[in-house]
């Protein structure tokens, strides 16, 4: 199995967790659908499409934190577009103000692994080149990204033992050492989406947001070069 890894990093993040439409706020990092949307965005695919083209049931996804867990929160204007009422008329005000949670300078490592043969050879060649077809971001438009290729490798899958884990965490592993000093903490993140955007599948991840490794015992760690990971 091979694996293509790259960089992303910005000013700000948002990844909206399904349960807060009202006052939105984020996760800590990229689930696996937002990270196939980001590699959509590289490699030109539709909306529409990404998903199939990428192999959304088969593809596989780890995501590293490069950066602590900082969070920035603020009120946007959001202007009401039902009506098609776009500028302001006398007694009406098409805004509202909504607070917002992001991530402040967010930086991740990203391993993609089994996608369509086509869609990693192109998504290789684009990182090889520092190319993307649309303009990468970090969860809303407004959070825009650069992206950096890092490297192409083999996977190789490790035995059931200890291992210092570089990525999130997915909790199925068999036990974690807890230290001091550090900061973990549970999510339950949508991991497969169809193409109807139906999420099909949660999973609970825990996560070192002092971006710090993380000790487990697992017979699914995978080594990626240097880095020893955990594949959603």
């Amino acid at each position: 199995m091979r694996t293509i890894v790259f960089d992303v990093h910005g000013p700000y993040g948002h990844f909206r967790k399904p349960y807060a439409p009202v006052s939105p706020v984020t996760y800590p990092f990229p689930p696996p659908p937002t990270v196939l949307g980001l590699v959509g965005a590289i490699l030109g695919y539709g909306k529409e499409e990404y998903l199939e083209r990428i192999g959304w049931d088969q593809v596989r996804v780890a995501v590293q934190l490069l950066h602590p867990v900082r969070k920035y929160r603020t009120a946007l204007n959001l202007i009401n577009t039902k009506d098609n009422k776009f500028f302001r008329l006398k007694g009406e005000n098409p805004h509202s103000q909504i607070p917002y949670e992001f991530l402040k300078e967010p930086a991740f490592r990203i391993w993609i692994a089994e996608a369509e043969a086509e869609a990693m050879q192109n998504l290789e060649a684009l990182l090889r080149q520092g190319k993307t077809t649309y303009t990468p971001c970090l969860g809303l438009a407004q959070c825009l990204a650069e992206v950096s290729f890092v490297e192409a490798q083999d996977v190789h899958l490790l035995e059931d033992g200890e291992y210092k884990i570089a990525s999130v965490i997915p909790w199925d592993i068999d036990a974690c050492r807890f230290e001091s000093k550090r900061r973990y903490v549970r999510y339950r993140v949508p991991t497969k989406m169809r193409p109807d955007r139906v999420v099909e599948d949660y999973r609970e991840v825990l996560v070192e947001e002092e971006a710090g490794m993380i000790t487990v015992h697992t017979d699914k760690a995978c080594k990626v070069g240097d880095a020893t990971i955990l594949f959603f």
